[in-house]
């Protein structure tokens, strides 16, 4: 699967007008939409040149896209100044602030950048806008608003991440199309998360989760050495991301405590009936079924 694709920028050298450098830099879905729509950035130019800058510093780019984000926010609401900015106006669709800002972030140079470095969970607890502070679980929102599958999946998910389960394509094939229980939708997400732990235990790449379906895997993992039918495989499944979940739950962790950005009730999707409540119902019946299979083993 090309997930990733290489863009050439080519730009002037500072002190040489006449001569020009090209950079070769790797974009795909993820970085565009949060170092670029997610900043009001349209340009490819500035949108590679942010991603170059993130790239440089070594950060990741979906969690900075969604702190500066936030930042811009807080800067116009007037929560931060450029005492706590260090002089930088934010100014949706202006990369050149930005990239000023991934420096300040991984420099740490003053408290406010601190507090960024740590995520947009913890600068929004310090300086206010929780409501547009976008992370699930503390991990920064990736690039979907389907509907509420996706955010009951990244909050349920076992690292916070749309790449724990399917939640963005159930809001596209089974909620677009009629309404589901919050029960129902939490059953679709924990069977289709335990199934992935098999995906990732066989390193299988998660767009091509179509075609290793049960069955071929059951097929395929003689070849490896390993005789276990589907049941079997299910139950190893199971198994692990009961295991993950027992660690989190043991080193503090619980479903009663995450918190829900207020923006994604505020902003349209495809699946337009949905709201907290539906999304707290869902969590609550996960948690239910996950505190009693651990019980049980």
């Amino acid at each position: 699967m090309g997930c990733i694709h290489i863009a050439a920028l080519r730009e002037p050298y500072e002190d040489e007008p006449y001569y020009y450098k090209t950079s070769m830099i790797s974009y795909d879905y993820e970085p565009i939409y949060s170092l670029g729509s997610m900043l009001g950035i349209s340009t490819p130019e500035g949108i590679l040149k942010l991603m170059d800058s993130v790239e440089t510093w070594g950060m990741d780019a979906i969690s900075v896209g969604v702190v500066l984000a936030w930042a811009t926010e807080a800067q116009e609401q007037k929560l931060v100044s450029e005492k706590e900015t260090m002089g930088i106006t934010f100014a949706w669709g202006d990369p050149t602030s930005y990239i000023t800002a991934c420096r300040l972030i991984a420099l740490q140079q003053n408290d406010f950048y601190k507090a960024l470095a740590r995520g947009v969970e913890h600068a929004a607890a310090l300086y206010g806008n929780e409501d547009s502070a976008l992370a699930f679980g503390k991990n920064e929102m990736a690039g979907y608003h389907t509907g509420p599958a996706t955010h009951v999946g990244n909050l349920i998910g076992l690292r916070h991440s749309h790449l724990d389960n399917a939640g963005y394509s159930f809001d596209q094939k089974v909620l677009a199309q009629k309404q589901i229980s919050p029960e129902e939708l939490a059953e679709m997400l924990l069977e289709e998360e335990k199934w992935r732990q098999i995906l990732s235990s066989l390193v299988v790449c998660f767009f091509a989760r179509g075609i290793y379906t049960p069955d071929i895997v059951a097929k395929l993992l003689p070849l490896l050495g390993f005789d276990l039918n589907i049941e079997e495989i299910n139950r190893i499944g199971t198994e692990i991301y009961r295991e993950k979940y027992r660690f989190k739950t043991q080193e503090g962790f619980s479903l009663d405590d995450l918190r829900i950005p207020k923006r994604i009730f505020e902003t349209p999707s495809p699946v337009k009936k949905f709201d907290e409540s539906y999304i707290r119902q869902a969590l609550a019946h996960v948690k239910k079924t996950l505190d009693r299979q651990s019980a049980d083993t």
